[in-house]
């Protein structure tokens, strides 16, 4: 696994794990502080749709309502796949698994992630400018994943 024992990756991936576990508990803040505030920053998240054009006070007011669903994790972890460091740009590709009680549901449920993040240099931090999240689900054939974009 190229990079894993960067001292970068390491310090993301704490950052990540830490964020993660806030999120998880319905604190969208700590994620927020990990992401670029700028017209650049994309995110695609695991309810679908279209990126928001860049960071604004709308986007933070809509992580912050999602947040609020989760409402603390039985189990969370997170599995690094493959990080990739190249000046000032790094790359961690991840599994994040969780069991988690979401408000309107007695029982807690499964919520495993496929997770990728680009962070960009930002003086001496590093910032998220691009995050892909969608659930991690069995192999499907064709016809089942065109069943995903019929209404």
């Amino acid at each position: 696994m190229p990079h894993a024992n960067d001292p970068i990756v390491q310090k993301l991936l704490a950052d990540a794990r830490s964020a993660q576990l806030m999120w998880m508990s319905g604190d969208s803040a700590p994620y927020a502080t990990l992401m670029a505030h700028t017209p650049k920053f994309t995110i695609f998240g695991p309810f679908g749709g279209p990126s928001p054009p860049g960071w604004s006070e709308e986007f933070a007011k809509a992580q912050a309502s999602a947040a609020r669903q989760f409402q603390g994790a039985v189990s969370s972890t997170i599995d690094l796949v493959q990080s990739y460091v190249s000046g000032d740009l790094v790359v961690l590709v991840m599994i994040e698994r969780n069991v988690e009680k979401f408000g309107g549901y007695e029982q807690p449920q499964q919520w495993d992630l496929r997770v990728t993040q680009v962070y960009e240099r930002d003086g001496a931090n590093w910032r998220i400018v691009h995050r892909h999240v969608d659930p991690l689900v069995t192999r499907r054939d064709l016809a089942q994943t065109l069943q995903l974009f019929r209404p």
